[in-house]
């Protein structure tokens, strides 16, 4: 079992044990993400970026384990990012065609780092990262946490996703700056106005 592999299934209990503890934070994130008015896409972006995302992760999945566990994929409005972490060149590349080869697919955003060393403690670290992200936007009253993505990879902050103002993608991106750990913040955020 590869190492991505086993700090997850070390991190869920972990999670789900914290979410517990503080029932309080859940209900009341909980109340927030449900009286969301919605996200910026509509339901048919919405469904095609999923689809998208589906179709990348199974044939990553079909061609390679590496492939399938070391990169993560996420999807707004048809631009795929890529993130994670791979041996050498060639499987960077291999990843970026497949997503390229995917029906629907706008533009592909590659930040696949190449290296040999896959530390448990790096992956922990920067899932813990992407987690207070994350939790800080679903906080943020000026945010709806739902129009972003959020990968991290050896501290560095991916964000995707669409922001209804200049300020808004602002705020986003120092909030994500300001977590401890963060060396530092590549976004890939679209006003909701601007042409893609």
């Amino acid at each position: 079992m590869k190492i991505k592999q086993k700090i997850i299934l070390i991190f869920i209990p972990l999670f789900v044990f914290s979410l517990s503890s503080c029932a309080q934070v859940v209900t009341g994130t909980a109340v927030k993400v449900a009286t969301v008015s919605q996200e910026e896409r509509s339901i048919g972006e919405f469904v095609d970026d999923a689809i998208i995302k589906t179709v990348i992760k199974n044939t990553y999945f079909d061609q390679s384990e590496n492939l399938f566990f070391n990169i993560d994929v996420e999807v707004s409005q048809g631009r795929v990012l890529l993130t994670g972490t791979v041996e050498n060149i060639d499987l960077k590349i291999e990843a970026t065609k497949i997503a390229w080869g995917v029906k629907g697919v706008k533009t592909v955003i590659n930040e696949i780092q190449i290296s040999n060393s896959d530390s448990i403690l790096n992956f922990a670290d920067d899932l813990i990262i992407s987690t207070k992200i994350l939790g800080k936007l679903m906080l943020e009253e000026k945010v709806n946490s739902l129009n972003y993505n959020v990968e991290t990879v050896n501290k560095l902050v991916y964000i995707i996703g669409i922001a209804k103002t200049e300020k808004e993608r602002e705020l986003v991106i120092s909030i994500a700056s300001n977590v401890y750990g963060v060396d530092e913040v590549i976004d890939y955020i679209t006003i909701k106005s601007s042409d893609l």
